[in-house]
């Protein structure tokens, strides 16, 4: 018998006054209880249960790949009249990723996988005698992260050339949202360097690939491509492979470390730590995330709005999810996490302890909303470093300002979905539910654009974003 049918199972039992005292003590019981699960930890310590890693059995590349793309590439430089005199390494690299505008979080990527140095078949080592990466792997698997696939349906993380050259392979329009062993070649590029070597970009998406050919050039830090999950991936990560010279045999590691067998010296222009451990995302959501089985899109149900009164699907009244992103996570560090009122002081408080190493961990937490319209942030910190994301409480009344003027014009609207957006300020177009659930989010490069989305019926908030402060807000009806 547990708590709740003992209690009730005495109260028939009892004297009519102590009765009404014992039903008041189950109800200040249950008021604990639910208290107690409102304040719930929700954590998922690593989020490859969903997206598994590629594996020596399930190579980025498999090596017919290799010997295709090693002839396409030596073929298009002797037609191009390339140099094939190599100076290897006089060409520093640049990280191959960046976010997008629209993308605000601390960061966005982990690494998955690095070179393998042990030759032996069985054996993995990476650059800094660790373990991170598996059998016969010649390239860097740098993995998007949090919300890989909505990263990648949202154009979040781009592929940028890590230095000057000029493209000798190319190739797309390949399916993109694989997860498991296939034979399908992946979308990518390879540019060679002024000094020979060449680069490596594998896996993108669909389409997404510059418009240049075979044979132009290529400036350091131009956008190349979208990450993506095309050929033989597991899901969205860029392998970036650098080859000293003509052939896959070629190959080095651009990070220096004491078990680099393959160079001495770092390849980087700026080469980073062999793990960055911090919590590289903070978001406030409507309700628990969904973490679909791959390939389906995450759901983040996040948002910087919540009306005043609030309730969040699957929450108790006026409670929010608070969750936290940890790469690299170790035993042992403490997070420190805040809701800070619009004055500065603390609203609430919290701690979490990381129990295990894990190279991503998520971790969430049911916490009551400030009840009073203004703006807040939620602020966590990690081994040393901050991240925080702003949020909103809101009056009913004073929600969103529906003057639309030259600013900022919708029309026609109500619509079907199908509307038209006139803007003198470019950034980010975000549309929100009532209660603050964010359906839509886009961003906003022309003073003039066409939308038709397939939204439900009903009323709902529309922002525009610029530079992270709300510029304008108003309402979208849809019909």
């Amino acid at each position: 018998m547990n708590t709740f049918e003992l209690l009730f199972f005495m109260i028939p039992r009892l004297p009519a006054s102590k009765c009404i005292i014992s039903i008041c003590v189950c109800y200040l019981f249950i008021l604990n209880c639910y208290s107690q699960l409102s304040e719930s930890m929700h954590s998922i310590p690593n989020d490859n249960e969903w997206i598994r890693e590629n594996d020596a059995l399930h190579p980025c590349i498999t090596d017919d790949e290799y010997q295709t793309i090693q002839k396409n590439c030596n073929a298009n430089a002797f037609s191009l009249e390339l140099q094939t005199t190599v100076t290897p390494g006089s060409v520093l690299l640049n990280w191959p990723l960046q976010a997008a505008q629209a993308l605000h979080d601390c960061s966005y990527y982990y690494i998955s996988a690095y070179v393998d140095q042990n030759v032996a078949t069985g054996a993995i080592q990476d650059f800094n005698c660790g373990t991170n990466t598996y059998d016969s792997h010649r390239g860097t698997d740098i993995s998007t992260w949090p919300y890989n696939f909505y990263k990648m349906d949202n154009n979040l993380v781009l592929v940028i050339a890590a230095a000057t050259g000029t493209i000798v392979d190319k190739h797309d329009g390949e399916f993109d949202k694989n997860c498991a062993t296939n034979s399908m070649m992946a979308n990518y590029l390879v540019i060679q360097h002024d000094d020979g070597s060449r680069a490596l970009y594998w896996h993108m998406k669909k389409n997404s690939l510059t418009t240049k050919a075979i044979g132009q050039a290529v400036l350091a830090g131009e956008v190349l491509g979208i990450v993506g999950s095309s050929g033989n991936a597991s899901g969205p990560h860029l392998h970036f492979e650098v080859w000293s010279g003509s052939t896959v045999a070629t190959r080095i590691d651009p990070f220096s470390g004491s078990c680099n067998s393959l160079n001495q010296k770092s390849w980087w222009a700026n080469q980073k730590t062999y793990t960055e451990t911090a919590i590289i995302k903070a978001s406030v959501n409507t309700t628990d995330l969904v973490l679909p089985p791959c390939p389906a899109t995450e759901i983040p149900n996040e948002s910087s709005v919540f009306q005043i009164p609030f309730q969040g699907s699957g929450l108790p009244a006026g409670y929010a999810k608070f969750y936290i992103f940890i790469r690299n996570e170790k035993t042992g560090l403490n997070a420190d996490m805040s809701i800070i009122n619009p004055d500065g002081s603390n609203f609430l408080t919290w701690t979490y302890s990381s129990p295990s190493d894990n190279k991503t961990r998520i971790q969430g937490w049911s916490k009551k909303l400030p009840t009073a319209a203004g703006k807040y942030i939620f602020k966590s910190v990690y081994n040393g470093m901050t991240c925080s994301t702003p949020f909103e409480m809101v009056n009913p009344t004073n929600s969103n300002n529906t003057d639309l003027n030259s600013l900022c014009r919708i029309y026609p609207n109500p619509s079907n979905g199908k509307f038209v957006l006139e803007t003198e300020q470019t950034g980010v177009f975000e549309i929100y539910t009532l209660f603050g659930a964010r359906l839509f989010q886009t961003e906003i490069h022309n003073h003039k654009s066409e939308f038709n989305l397939p939204i439900p019926n009903g009323l709902f908030y529309y922002h525009l974003i610029q530079n992270n402060k709300l510029v304008r807000s108003g309402k979208l009806h849809i019909k």
